[in-house]
């Protein structure tokens, strides 16, 4: 439970005893991992000779579905869609359209 304390009349709270605010000595934490998505769609473009990938990352409901382009496993773009943006469509079909059109873009040789 957070409450007012002795040190410098601040907020402090329980884990502030377990966990240091700066600790030269511990060891750092291991890199975040990053998490696929639902892979959506993938091709190869003959241009340049490479890969690209789709993936749909939903975000729950009051954030949206999002669409990444990755480029030979790289991130390139991405746009999310929240269900404000337009009522007669979820989330997920506007990521789906949206990804689809800028699918016809990267073959035509746009990125």
């Amino acid at each position: 439970m957070a409450e007012w304390g002795p040190k410098n009349d601040v907020m402090t709270s329980d884990s502030d005893d377990k966990v240091p605010f700066y600790a030269p000595h511990q060891p750092p934490r291991p890199p975040r991992q990053p998490r696929s998505g639902e892979l959506l769609f993938q091709f190869y473009r003959e241009l340049d000779h490479s890969r690209w990938r789709c993936e749909l990352r939903d975000h729950g409901e009051p954030y949206g579905v999002e669409a990444q382009f990755l480029k030979n496993e790289e991130f390139i773009t991405s746009r999310t869609f929240h269900p404000r943006l337009d009522l007669t469509r979820t989330p997920r079909q506007m990521a789906i359209a949206w990804a689809e059109e800028e699918r016809k873009a990267i073959e035509k040789g746009g990125e």
